[in-house]
């Protein structure tokens, strides 16, 4: 990115400006503590209890639908994969997810390529000022690892 955003025109600088914006942003976002201590002691005891084993196994054909559903053409941030990779893959990469999506789980662990996202400034219009910082909204690239993930569960909760 050239030019000068902020009266800033050093391009770490600008980098900082927008990372020190999104990072106020994205954390601004409140929740009740104990509200979450609820949700994670309810996760602890599923997992925990054992349960019904087939509640808790994530089917390779669930993952298959999940990559079905996914946009082509869209990257992620960090790795350089796409959606197409996943799309056009073998139906072992699916035999594959669906051990490790429910390993995550059990030993509550994402590896750090598959939690990271990149947020990307985007001006808000066509005719925006983009010298400045606030004309610009963030949108974040997630690993498409994260992607097939989240559609697993919205699809198998979804009616819930």
């Amino acid at each position: 990115m050239s030019g000068v955003i902020d009266s800033v025109s050093d391009s770490s600088e600008i980098a900082n400006s927008f990372a020190s914006k999104f990072q106020d942003l994205y954390t601004q976002v409140s929740y009740d503590f104990d509200d979450m201590q609820n949700i994670r002691d309810e996760l602890d005891e599923s997992l925990s209890s054992g349960g019904s084993p087939s509640g808790s196994l994530i089917s390779p054909s669930e993952i298959s639908c999940a990559i079905n559903n996914l946009k082509r053409g869209k990257s992620e941030g960090a790795s350089g994969l796409s959606t197409d990779h996943f799309i056009n893959a073998c139906d072992e990469l699916s035999v594959h997810l669906s051990m490790l999506f429910p390993a995550m789980l059990v030993h509550g662990y994402a590896p750090s390529n598959i939690s990271t996202s990149t947020v990307i400034p985007i001006p808000k219009g066509r005719h925006a000022n983009c010298t400045v910082s606030g004309n610009y909204r963030g949108i974040s690239l997630c690993s498409v690892f994260a992607k097939v993930y989240d559609l697993v569960f919205i699809n198998k909760f979804q009616t819930i």
